[in-house]
């Protein structure tokens, strides 16, 4: 809630099942993807805002994670997502780095789709 959009809403199950919620408007996407950005940004797996890189550099790769985060159902299948995405975007593992390292990441965007 928070103004931060859902992709996925936790339900009063014993099993903290997650749903799957669309996103039904233009605003909720792009709250998400200001979010997730900022969120790359803060975390920065290939260094580009270390290396004084704008707050947006990580927009284009939000854009092709997004669609995709609806087939996720657990902070794994995001990692995985995510770094497919960077092993896309930066050619190949040598700058995206090993999967391992988006776990952390992956993680947060999971928790934000959760709650």
């Amino acid at each position: 809630m928070d103004g931060i959009p859902l992709l996925f809403r936790q339900v009063g199950c014993r099993h903290n099942d997650v749903v799957p919620l669309k996103l039904t408007s233009r605003l909720q996407y792009q709250n998400l993807h200001r979010s997730l950005t900022a969120l790359l940004y803060r975390h920065d797996p290939i260094s580009l805002a270390a290396a004084g890189a704008p707050k947006d550099e990580y927009e284009t790769e939000v854009s092709t994670i997004i669609p995709r985060l609806k087939g996720a159902k657990s902070a794994e299948d995001v990692r995985r997502i995510v770094h497919e995405e960077f092993l896309h975007w930066f050619d190949g593992e040598e700058t995206a780095g090993p999967e391992s390292a988006y776990t952390a990441i992956a993680q947060d965007i999971w928790d934000l789709m959760a709650h």
